[in-house]
């Protein structure tokens, strides 16, 4: 059996070497001896959302996002489709604006795909950090970074409650966005190379959906890397 995994946007939207959550994507398949099928997909692609499984797009400038964001408006429906038909969606870093009402750069409003209700805005200060979180579906933390440019208002299907480092505004105590299989955050480190955890809960959810068994295993390298991090830096 194959996994197709569509990487969106993968020349203008890895600004922080985000390729890093697709090779840990492939690795956690690879450990339930299920093959990665990666399409690297951009601007001027014809892209058939009903052959991915999984959707993937990090972090760019700008300038990229807005690229991006031109680009993907024309699949508007498709990706409404997929996410009611449960396909995931991760997005991290500044991408997962694109999914909202609008994004606010230079004083300039662009409509964003407007799948969910949420906006941003650019900020007046650069936001950056290390960044500890709590998932409600997930034992351990999730650790990540942040460097962005802009903030976020979202009032609901909150992804992570922040226990320390920067939520999605000043006003807020959580950071990102989930509704069914739809990820949305600013953290980058790569995320899921960071949080084995993370990437494990994403795929064994898509195994079941698929009727398929998920074969747990916490001795691999990433994990062991995780387990250190936490000794070496926090405690809760």
């Amino acid at each position: 059996m194959k996994i197709k995994i569509a990487h969106l946007y993968y020349d203008l939207m890895n600004l922080y070497g985000e390729q890093g959550n697709i090779i840990a994507l492939k690795e956690s398949l690879t450990n339930q001896n299920i093959e990665a099928d990666i399409d690297l997909l951009s601007i001027g692609d014809e892209i058939d959302f009903k052959d991915y499984d999984i959707f993937y797009i990090g972090t760019g400038s700008k300038e990229s996002l807005l690229l991006a964001l031109e680009d993907i408006k024309k699949y508007t429906k498709d990706i409404k489709t997929a996410l009611k038909k449960g396909k995931i969606f991760i997005s991290t870093g500044n991408s997962h604006e694109l999914f909202g009402k609008s994004l606010t750069y230079d004083n300039t409003e662009y409509d964003g795909l407007n799948i969910f209700s949420y906006y941003s805005k650019e900020s007046s200060e650069r936001i950056t950090g290390e960044c500890v979180m709590k998932c409600d579906e997930l034992e351990d933390n999730i650790i990540g970074f942040q460097n962005r440019a802009s903030v976020i208002q979202i009032d609901n299907n909150h992804l992570f409650k922040v226990i320390n480092g920067s939520a999605d505004n000043k006003k807020s105590e959580y950071e990102g966005f989930k509704e069914n299989n739809f990820y949305g955050t600013y953290l980058i480190g790569p995320l899921l190379i960071r949080n084995p955890h993370l990437t494990d809960y994403i795929i064994k959810k898509l195994l079941e959906e698929k009727s398929m068994k998920f074969h747990e295993d916490k001795t691999t390298p990433l994990y062991k890397a995780y387990t250190e991090y936490n000794k070496n830096f926090y405690t809760k």
